[in-house]
């Protein structure tokens, strides 16, 4: 499988260990974090010891069950209809899903940085599908979310992508996470999406 780099990102987890210690941190307990990317300004303020801007981040995961299994575009057309179907509940602040992410971010964010702390995701907001090709469907969403370290609180609102990605007869979830600050960082998320798994896509894409 090969995951092209999104155009002015770098693929971030193999070259900064805290990095990929945060997004790990931040998994679902139910999938494995493949890759991460940043942005080529974000790894450049790395390099130098400065801490990055997150205004713009990358994540390519897989189910930790289906890793080894074949699925074919009908097997991916029902996870897409279960995504649609469940995503309300699976996000409800007070449903089992979200409390045992919340508590895994909880832990693994307080470790990554020394520092004890809570979060919260409050209710995310749908704001529909965007892109439904064959082998990608994507959605998007915004997040509100409020960081409490040590004391110090941060309220950040955040737009993500959700993409169902099937390469290779496998299916992978790509997300894009976007600060939001206006209404055009919505279109600027989706065309990132749209392009970036594209790209992935036509990577995978058997040559004669």
């Amino acid at each position: 499988m090969v995951i092209p780099d999104p155009e002015g990102f770098e693929e971030a987890t193999l070259q900064f260990e805290r990095y990929r210690e945060r997004l790990l941190a931040t998994e679902a307990p139910t999938l494995d974090t493949l890759l991460g990317h940043l942005p080529t300004s974000d790894c450049d303020l790395l390099r130098k010891g400065s801490a990055p801007t997150y205004n713009h981040y990358t994540k390519v995961s897989v189910l930790r069950a289906g890793r080894e299994l074949g699925v074919s575009r009908e097997v991916m057309a029902q996870a897409v209809e279960g995504y649609r179907t469940n995503v309300g509940a699976v996000l409800d602040p007070n449903g089992p899903e979200m409390k045992a992410l919340v508590k895994k971010v909880e832990q693994g964010l307080s470790a990554v940085d020394s520092k004890q702390t809570t979060v919260d995701f409050s209710r995310p907001q749908q704001l529909g599908e965007f892109d439904a090709r064959p082998d990608i469907n994507s959605f998007l969403m915004l997040m509100t979310i409020k960081v409490n370290q040590a004391g110090a609180e941060a309220t950040v609102p955040m737009l993500a992508s959700v993409s169902f990605v099937r390469v290779n007869e496998r299916l992978i979830y790509v997300y894009g996470f976007r600060r939001y600050k206006s209404a055009a960082d919505m279109e600027t998320l989706k065309q990132f999406a749209t392009k970036w798994t594209s790209s992935i896509v036509a990577a995978n894409r058997p040559r004669n």
